[in-house]
């Protein structure tokens, strides 16, 4: 059951802290480190209040959790899932000490925190638990002792499971431990930086007259998540949404611009998402439902969709599916009977009146499917 353990201390709608997080792709650059601690120290000193600080969540630098994962599995193909995740999560734990150095070489007052710093409790496999539960007082209480402008920085996408133990929360999932934070401290808002400038209608790489929307309903955004939108977490999403905090998708080129806020509205956009990073598994029908309803039940991201998706289309996500899409790449799903599919991607269009249309289509023809898909929904009423 998740749940918010303890209510933050200040209650909804404070605004003397700030919460940002920086995804793997803002530290890619040479210099990131630098540049963003320079941006959060003007961001403070033009923030008014003499107490107004800031909890920055930190993702892995771009790249580094696959190089991790593969050093592993170069000495262990298939190996314990608490040692995988132990190895992945150092990757945060490096970024945390060295976005830390630059904002004290920026003049900040900042503190370095782990995963038991945060109250965030998780449970399931060690390298894709899931939030359960946020015990506000454990970060408000780090703030509460430390002096007026002081930043915290914290990895993202881990927790503590019931033994004390540190465990990942999935894949992507720095957005989640963002939005706890802002909801542990009672803030408004938390804001998303990555490459993105937003969200938007398509993935700009693959559509480049995709459109970025000024705002986008919880629920759409969880519609988007499940179907390949990367730039949120799905997760993440469905807490914000059940405690009213507005997700600001930013970019920081331009500096400080706000693109999309995610929040409660209702929107009719339209988008084509291709799930770039699932896995298709096929099998029986009833083999396949059954793992659906499997997987759902432990959290997994996951996409049930028909037959007739397969070189055609398919406008339900029920109904007799006998193909998966599965966004965690790590889970292997040959031992449950399912054969993996490796040449194929998921094209998901939403239509402004919220129906989804799927198609698998061969990889290398995704972008050009991405593109008809786009003019075709940009010309649909809404």
């Amino acid at each position: 059951m998740v749940a918010l353990t303890s209510g933050p201390a200040s209650g909804p709608g404070r605004t003397d802290v700030i919460v940002l997080k920086f995804g793997g792709a803002a530290f890619a650059a040479p210099g990131a480190h630098r540049h963003i601690a320079a941006y959060v120290a003007d961001r403070l000193r033009a923030g008014g209040p003499a107490g107004i600080g800031a909890v920055i969540v930190v993702s892995a630098v771009a790249g580094e959790t696959d190089r991790l994962s593969a050093a592993v599995r170069a000495v262990s193909p298939d190996p314990p899932r608490e040692l995988l995740a132990a190895a992945l999560m150092t990757g945060e734990t490096v970024n945390v000490a060295v976005m830390t150095a630059a904002l004290r070489d920026a003049g900040l007052r900042t503190v370095p925190l782990g995963p038991a710093d945060t109250g965030l409790l998780g449970a399931g496999e060690p390298h894709s638990a899931e939030l359960r539960a946020i015990d506000a007082s454990v970060l408000t209480g780090h703030l509460a002792g430390l002096p007026a402008g002081t930043v915290l920085v914290i990895p993202g996408g881990q927790a503590l499971a019931a033994g004390g133990n540190p465990v990942m929360l999935g894949r992507n999932s720095s957005d989640l431990s963002a939005i706890a934070a802002a909801i542990a401290l009672g803030a408004p808002a938390c804001e998303i930086f990555s490459d993105s400038p937003g969200i938007c209608t398509a993935d700009p790489r693959l559509v480049p007259d995709a459109r970025t929307l000024a705002s986008v309903g919880y629920d759409t955004m969880m519609t988007m998540s499940r179907h390949g939108a990367k730039v949120l977490h799905h997760s993440a999403v469905d807490w914000a949404r059940r405690h009213r905090v507005e997700i600001h998708c930013r970019s920081l080129l331009p500096e400080g611009r706000v693109h999309s806020v995610v929040g409660a509205v209702a929107t009719s956009d339209a988008a084509v998402l291709v799930h770039a990073t699932g896995t298709v598994w096929t099998g029986d029908a009833p083999l396949v439902h059954g793992q659906f309803d499997e997987l759902t039940a432990l959290g997994a991201d996951v996409v049930l969709v028909s037959p007739a998706a397969r070189g055609g289309r398919s406008a339900a996500t029920g109904g007799h599916g006998t193909y998966l899409v599965l966004a965690d790449a790590v889970q292997d799903l040959r031992d449950r009977g399912l054969r993996h599919l490796p040449e194929l991607r998921l094209v998901t269009t939403l239509f402004p009146n919220g129906r989804l249309e799927h198609q698998l289509v061969a990889a290398d023809n995704a972008p050009a499917v991405a593109r008809a898909q786009h003019d075709l929904v940009r010309s649909v009423p809404a």
